[in-house]
C-alpha cells in the first residue's frame, strides 16, 4: 500500500477501487489514503470497528483479484 501510494495511483488501481462496492471503498480509501486508524475510520463512519476491520480486509481481498 505504501509502495502504491508513493508513486501515485495507477489506472488499473483506480479502475479496481471505483469497482468496489461504495462501502468498502470508503472504508479503504479512510484507512490507506487518509492513514486513519481503525478506530478513527470507526468514528468517522459511525459503524463498529469490527465491521472496519471486515470491509477493510474484504476490499483488500477484492483489490488483490482485480489486480493479479
Amino acid at each position: 500500500e505504501e509502495q502504491v501510494l508513493a508513486s501515485g495511483i495507477e489506472p488499473d488501481l483506480e479502475r479496481a477501487l471505483l469497482q468496489l462496492p461504495p462501502e468498502l471503498r470508503q472504508v479503504l480509501c479512510a484507512m490507506v489514503l487518509d492513514g486513519l486508524t481503525t478506530r478513527e475510520t470507526s468514528l468517522l463512519l459511525g459503524m463498529p470497528e469490527g465491521t472496519v476491520k471486515t470491509r477493510a480486509r474484504r476490499a483488500r481481498i477484492a483489490l488483490r483479484e482485480a489486480l493479479s
